[in-house]
């Protein structure tokens, strides 16, 4: 109790159903059924029910609150959490006697609290996280431009000769959709491919799943790379594409390059797709990372009416701004 009330806001307002303000906590459902219970001579009813899990407290047998998370900030509030890093300290050791040298290495050092079951589990080597459905990031680029990594102390002559360069995810999907029978008869988007196969880093080559569900993610590229950029946009409205040239090909007709390939099948007449980018960045991105996308498109793509984007997505790409006011 502060000053004569709860703290948090207790008791809370009855509620038909559940939901979301803005920027704090969800409005739990509490019926105005008319019941009450007697505790401590005080009296009782629904508005006084704290959000709780009936199985957490049996199985603990000791005091949990639970709250739902089912809006995207609170995801990526939980998320910019999860990948801060531990929690630093900084203190100074002052000696009694004074010296007029100082030594910042002895003076300054920086530590940090390890509890019992945290230091017990890090010796067993116990997963500190874990995602669950997994993600897999795949591979955007343009042909004979793929990333290549190695070791430094390689030799590049013998690594040239043994490894073939050329299979990546985004050509082996290409391989697939043209060998496959599977693959040909889902006719799938390069996004939903890890859904029924499996990437093998080793072997470099895609094999059909069979247990556990995953997830697959194209990396984000920005629309200042160009080609790359409408290449992506390509794959992710053509299903079950045989190689790059068949990307290039619409109606029998060979463009010269993925943006005018994209133009042919009417992906740019409208601003569907700058819409789509935005809304997937959404997901994700800060809204200064998404204000800085939102100057990008505007430079590079040209959109026939920005005045109506910026409206779509104020919200989000503010949201910052209205969190400090």
């Amino acid at each position: 109790m502060r000053d004569g009330t709860c703290k948090n806001r207790y008791p809370k307002n009855f509620c038909p159903q559940r939901t979301h303000g803005e920027d704090t906590y969800p409005y739990y459902r509490r019926r105005d059924d008319g019941k009450s219970i007697r505790v401590r001579r005080f009296t009782l009813d629904n508005r006084w029910v704290v959000p709780y899990n009936p199985y957490l407290l049996a199985l603990f047998d000791c005091h949990i609150n639970v709250e739902i998370c089912s809006t995207l900030k609170l995801v990526k509030y939980l998320y910019k959490y999860v990948f801060k890093g531990h929690d630093l300290v900084s203190f100074k050791i002052i000696s009694c006697e004074s010296v007029s040298d100082v030594d910042e290495i002895r003076d300054f050092q920086k530590g940090r609290w390890v509890s019992p079951p945290e230091a017990f589990w890090r010796i067993y080597e116990f997963k500190l996280s874990e995602m669950t459905p997994a993600v897999y990031t795949l591979q955007v680029h343009l042909p004979d431009q793929q990333f290549v990594s190695f070791n430094k102390n390689s030799d590049l002559l013998q690594l040239l000769s043994k490894v073939d360069f050329s299979k990546t995810m985004l050509t082996q999907f290409f391989h697939m959709n043209r060998t496959n029978q599977r693959a040909q008869a889902l006719k799938c988007f390069y996004r939903d491919f890890p859904e029924y196969f499996v990437w093998s880093p080793k072997y470099k080559e895609w094999t059909e799943r069979k247990r556990r569900k995953v997830i697959g993610r194209m990396v984000t590229v920005s629309p200042k790379e160009g080609e790359r950029y409408y290449l992506r946009l390509l794959l992710t409205h053509v299903a079950g594409p045989t190689s790059f040239e068949a990307l290039l090909s619409v109606n029998g007709q060979r463009s010269a390059s993925f943006r005018e390939s994209a133009l042919a099948l009417g992906l740019l007449q409208s601003d569907a797709y700058i819409e789509d980018t935005l809304q997937e960045a959404v997901a994700f991105q800060m809204p200064s990372s998404l204000r800085l996308l939102f100057a990008t498109l505007l430079v590079y793509c040209s959109p026939t009416n920005p005045k109506s984007l910026w409206e779509n997505f104020e919200l989000d790409l503010s949201a910052d701004y209205h969190h400090r006011q």
